[in-house]
């Protein structure tokens, strides 16, 4: 019994020197466990250390360029204000020199208008000096200077190129029609009054004239049977100019106003014709 005792505590004590080598392990791996962490914990302290110095470090650089980037975006900022204004001024110089360019090509446009103007002055003239056209010449002056007025009122208050360009070809359009229609209309229904009345007078002188020679041959007839022709011839009469006339004969006065009638138209045959 007690040799079993004795193996059985031997077999305790070896068990516990077993348990003992055991703990011993487990303590230096607990050991070796905890001064690895401590070096882990360490380096994981200096790596945190070092990332949060870098990123520090980081945040200053980007601090730093935040900074440079406000300035410059202010800078920017006043440039672009500083451009703006410059834009401003460059558009008001732009707008008035479109207004300037509006204003020498209108007045260019005035006097191209009052040079055409003239010549067409000129071209009526031209075809108004004869006796048919000329009862047309103030018509067609005052419709040369309402078209004028309408033409210069047209670039003045209208601002579109093309409708200015529309307006004024059709206005010179519409005169140049009405201006021919009444020149043909005057050329083909004109009588020249004075001509006609002067070819009246002579059918009348000549009708007169007529009517007088047969009152004179009338007349003669009775007068050769009341005359002596014999006594004529017997009676000496001298050569000169004063006695060759009858002194009683007397000219009636149907045939002094004859006469009056005839010179005065032979001075109105002598007609002037000058165109006026």
């Amino acid at each position: 019994m007690e040799k079993s005792s004795l193996e059985k505590q031997q077999k305790l004590l070896d068990g516990q020197s077993v348990a003992l080598d055991g703990i011993q392990f487990l303590t230096r791996f607990q050991s070796e466990a905890l001064q690895e962490s401590r070096n882990t914990l360490q380096r994981l302290k200096e790596f945190s250390q070092e990332q949060q110095e870098d990123l520090a470090k980081r945040q200053e650089k980007l601090q730093e360029v935040h900074d440079h980037l406000f300035e410059n975006s202010k800078s920017m900022l006043e440039a672009q204000e500083a451009f703006e204004a410059k834009q401003a001024n460059m558009f008001v110089a732009l707008d008035k020199l479109f207004a300037l360019h509006n204003a020498m090509l209108l007045e260019s446009r005035v006097i191209k208008a009052f040079v055409i103007y003239f010549l067409s002055i000129f071209v009526i003239y031209m075809f108004t000096s004869t006796k048919q056209t000329y009862i047309i010449r103030p018509r067609l002056y005052i419709g040369l200077c309402v078209t004028l007025a309408l033409e210069v009122a047209s670039l003045r208050y209208v601002n579109d190129t093309e409708r200015q360009a529309w307006i004024i070809n059709l206005i010179r359009s519409l005169f140049a029609l009405l201006a021919s229609a009444q020149l043909l209309h005057a050329a083909f229904s004109y009588r020249d009054y004075e001509v006609l009345n002067h070819q009246i007078l002579l059918r009348l002188v000549d009708k007169v004239n007529d009517m007088q020679n047969k009152k004179d041959l009338s007349y003669d007839e009775d007068t050769e049977s009341e005359v002596d022709w014999t006594s004529w011839v017997d009676t000496d009469l001298t050569d000169d100019d004063d006695n060759l006339g009858d002194p009683d004969y007397k000219i009636p006065l149907m045939i002094k106003d004859n006469n009056l009638v005839t010179t005065s138209s032979m001075t109105r045959r002598l007609y002037n014709f000058r165109p006026r």
